[in-house]
């Protein structure tokens, strides 16, 4: 018989996981790492376990199959927690191994407990029935609405003979009730100004969404987390959103608003408009939504619903005058007064240079705004954001786990110096793989999100600026080809270098409040 660490590598190769991150314990990850081995799942070493972490919940997105970390029992396990809020918030299918349950009080807290909450389920796992319950924890995991699940074994369990698992059949998705696609095409149908707004849900089906939306001939607008999916080059396309009061102008302007793949945590908190037009949302889950009310909701497979609207073409009033005047409004949010070199100025530059099928992940912070408003995404994918926990520390490990399970698109990560700080050790982690990555860390010596709220309550400057550090330097100090620009000329002069660098980008900050003002109110 196999032992259960040779099982749940059979598990894992079974429903297509291609590597494992983390850091490991002297327990049960040493014999899962040997056993995934011989199953040709490598394991890659990271610096941090919350950036293992991120790297998994990001290949799981990318992938389709469940990302897998691991980590050692107790501070191991705690220190995973931010990748786990981060999946879990934002549909990422993958499995946290944890070494453990501790046998004695040292490190000793009960991990199912702690991971309960933010899990689509957790386990400890035993050579009777181990592989079976990982199979259809992992199934869970990639089934709508996909998150992470968490399981947890010892050892001596894992180096026990082991019943083989028997796979868990996929109950698939039906399709919405009759009635209601007959509603869904009567709204449709009566509308003039049909407005589509995608979400992260689509982003496996950009095709299917871009044929909806154009047959519609929808107004569009994208998620932080849908980027690219319907392309910025699209005809219909007008920008991105958030449901910031700076964006509300545009919705008003439509006479029906439609979520494709939408999920009410891409939103910023706020309340939404009592006399706007009426919601209709197709998605794969049905979350939860306190803040918008859908007239109407159906739930399904998204790309068979879609081709049953499809031919509901709407008498389409978007005039292409009427497009370019929803597209001023945003242009009017992004293009900051200063003339200064700002985050808008250092992307006009990154758009101008780079290909725009470059996949660009974005941290947490005051530089995400212009950076993924002014981005021209045209695949889906094409932006990586934590959105729903707007999590800092993401870009650098994103990048990473995009550079792995995708090699053929270029990478690049936008982070800020807080950011940067938080997984700087990665830096090495890429070095070791060879990876083709871009870092550019925005430079401005201060937490600038959180600096702006505390200007605008007219607090004293306490606890959010930093020493001024030297990024390029730093950079140099793990082996990376690194630039220092102060400018757009600098900056494009750095970007034309070949192969992984990181460049240290001196931008000022004064115009962040501007920024949000324009966008948040």
């Amino acid at each position: 018989m196999a032992t259960l660490a040779d099982e749940i590598a059979h598990v894992l190769h079974a429903h297509g996981v291609s590597r494992i991150f983390g850091i490991p314990g002297g327990g049960s990850s040493l014999d899962i790492i040997d056993a995934a081995a011989k199953a040709d799942i490598p394991f890659t070493l990271t610096r941090t376990e919350a950036a293992g972490t991120i790297m998994a919940a990001v290949t799981g997105e990318l992938t389709g199959a469940p990302g897998a970390v691991l980590v050692g029992v107790g501070p191991g396990a705690s220190s995973a927690t931010n990748g786990l809020a981060y999946a879990s918030l934002e549909r990422s299918p993958m499995v946290l191994f944890v070494d453990g349950p501790a046998s004695t009080m040292h490190q000793h807290f009960d991990q199912q407990a702690l991971f309960a909450p933010i899990t689509r389920g957790t386990a400890r796992l035993w050579p009777d029935d181990g592989a079976s319950v990982l199979d259809r924890l992992l199934t869970t995991s990639t089934t709508a609405p996909e998150g992470p699940v968490m399981v947890e074994l010892t050892a001596g369990d894992a180096m026990t003979d082991a019943t083989a698992f028997l796979p868990t059949p996929s109950d698939a998705a039906g399709m919405p009730a009759k009635e209601d696609l007959d509603k869904a095409k009567a709204m449709i149908a009566a509308s003039e100004r049909p407005f589509v707004i995608v979400g992260l849900e689509a982003r496996q089906h950009g095709e299917t969404v871009r044929s909806f939306a154009d047959a519609l001939g929808a107004a569009v607008m994208t998620t932080y987390k849908a980027g690219g999916v319907y392309p910025a080059n699209g005809a219909g396309f007008v920008g991105t959103i958030t449901g910031a009061t700076g964006e509300m102008p545009i919705l008003a302007q439509a006479d029906l608003i439609i979520g494709v793949g939408f999920d009410p945590i891409e939103f910023i908190p706020g309340k939404w408009p009592g006399d706007f037009p009426p919601f209709l949302q197709v998605g794969e889950g049905s979350p939860a939504n306190p803040r918008v009310q859908f007239e109407l909701e159906l739930t399904g497979p998204l790309a068979d619903i879609l081709g049953q609207l499809r031919d509901s073409t709407a008498d389409s009033g978007w005039a292409a005058s009427g497009l370019k005047d929803l597209c001023a409004i945003v242009d009017r949010i992004y293009t900051p007064e200063s003339s200064a070199f700002t985050t808008a100025a250092a992307i006009d530059t990154l758009a101008a240079t780079l290909e725009h099928g470059t996949r660009v992940c974005v941290d947490a912070g005051a530089h995400m705004f212009s950076t993924i408003g002014k981005w021209p995404a045209i695949k889906p994918f094409g932006i990586l954001k934590s959105n729903g926990l707007s999590t800092m520390g993401y870009a650098l490990p994103a990048a990473i786990a995009s550079s792995l399970a995708d090699p053929a698109t270029p990478v690049i990560a936008v982070t800020g110096d807080g950011g940067i700080s938080m997984c700087v050790g990665e830096l090495a982690t890429a070095k070791e793989l060879g990876l083709d990555i871009t870092v550019i860390v925005m430079n401005d010596s201060a937490l600038s999100l959180i600096d702006i709220k505390q200007q605008r309550q007219q607090r004293p400057s306490l606890g959010v600026r930093y020493p001024a550090q030297d990024f390029a330097a730093i950079g140099e100090s793990y082996g990376w080809v690194t630039a220092r620009a102060h400018g757009p000329d600098e900056l494009k002069h750095a970007l034309a270098v070949r192969g992984p660098k990181l460049i240290d980008v001196r931008i000022d900050p004064a115009g962040y409040g501007d920024d949000m003002t324009r966008l948040r109110g």
